[in-house]
């Protein structure tokens, strides 16, 4: 395997230990009664970290050691199997301490915490997605899933700073959404898998890829700058969206035989209208938690399947993959998202907090709901020092 890999990996791995020890600054909040610690959705950076926060950090890292870092440091190293199994518990087990030690140098936030583990991930499925298109060698492939796994947690930890956890999970969301739409077009553009004209499987992985990155930024961007506040149960909801509007989409060709371009479009234009209406209905009007937004997924899961039960005995044996069970599926998880929403009652959206400059933080539909005599704890001002 080529020395540069080697090194780069190196470089990396001793590069995402690398961090400067923060003191938390403390809080003062005055509202009409007395305000307990932000919700982990708005914690901004330098805030506080709980120690359950760094042992999630810990653990996440742990299971990246298992299932990801191991497996491509064994392969990278050699083909022997007793040196690929003592390779793999070095990496398993190192894992653990080295990010017990980032853990106690650098304060880990829930955006960190969020970014650092969900970047590891997908850093490693695209050094594995490239090493595939680039028909690379065994150990260079795991060269590069390694080094896009280390890269992707250190540079989370990095992008993290400054960010609420809303923030970090919008800009995975982004991510995700610009991967699977640069990949449709490449489908729109050149549907042709073989001969002279068709587009090679490196270009056709590589452009959604490289879009990803880009993807970041735009859901950080949006959730950063919208005039309503992004929780991360809101931006998670897009994911939702997404995929009811693919599944409405496909309900409409498929009974059809289409082209590979009309599938790309169809579920494209299906996918970003669904995050279009989640956006507007889910995140403009309440801000969930975790805890809700998993709630209302589970609902739409729940409803889908009654939905397709239903189209399943209503279609009979001949028509079970026809287009009425399908949309029936995609009614039911509609019909299931919106009950839920309604026994989960998420807290209405507030409004986005306005910070005048980097210490002072007002929030004016606090202000709104305080002096209305609206029951409840309403933080007017915050105020870090």
């Amino acid at each position: 395997m080529p020395i540069l890999l080697r090194a780069l990996v190196a470089v990396t791995f001793a590069g995402s230990a690398l961090f400067a020890q923060q003191e938390p600054p403390r809080r003062l909040d005055l509202g009409t009664a007395v305000q307990e610690a932000p919700a982990p959705d708005t914690l901004r950076e330098g805030a506080s970290t709980s120690r359950e926060m760094r042992n999630r950090f810990v653990r996440n890292q742990l299971l990246l050691g298992a299932v990801a870092y191991g497996p491509s440091f064994a392969v990278m190293i050699s083909t022997e199997p007793a040196t690929r199994l003592a390779s793999y518990l070095l990496m398993a087990g190192g894992s653990f301490f080295a990010a017990s030690e980032v853990a106690r140098q650098w304060e880990i936030t829930p955006a960190r915490q969020v970014l650092s583990t969900r970047m590891a991930w997908r850093e490693t499925a695209t050094g594995l997605a490239l090493a595939n298109a680039w028909d690379l060698k065994e150990g260079e492939a795991g060269a590069l899933a390694l080094v896009g796994g280390l890269a992707g947690s250190a540079t989370g930890i990095w992008l993290g700073s400054g960010l609420t956890e809303g923030e970090a999970v919008a800009s995975l969301v982004g991510h995700d959404i610009l991967v699977a739409s640069a990949y449709a077009a490449t489908w729109m553009v050149n549907p042709n898998t073989d001969g002279p004209d068709a587009m090679p499987w490196s270009t056709r992985i590589a452009v959604p890829l490289v879009a990803g990155w880009a993807g970041y930024a735009l859901g950080r961007s949006w959730a950063g700058n919208a005039p309503y506040e992004v929780t991360a149960g809101d931006a998670s909801l897009l994911w939702l969206g997404a995929g009811i509007g693919a599944a409405a989409a496909a309900t409409t060709i498929v009974e059809s035989d289409p082209a590979d371009e009309t599938v790309a479009v169809s579920l494209l234009a299906g996918g970003l209208l669904g995050v279009w209406g989640a956006e507007r209905y889910f995140v403009r009007q309440f801000d969930h938690t975790r805890s809700d937004a998993l709630m209302v997924a589970s609902g739409a899961g729940a409803g889908a399947l009654m939905g397709i039960g239903l189209g399943v005995l209503i279609s009979g044996d001949a028509q079970r993959n026809s287009a009425p069970t399908m949309a029936f599926g995609t009614l039911g998880a509609v019909a299931g998202a919106w009950l839920t929403e309604r026994y989960a009652q998420p807290a209405r959206d507030e409004g986005r907090r306005m910070d005048v400059g980097s210490r002072l933080q007002l929030n004016p539909m606090g202000a709104v709901a305080a002096f209305s005599g609206t029951p409840g704890m309403h933080s007017l001002v915050r105020f870090t020092f």
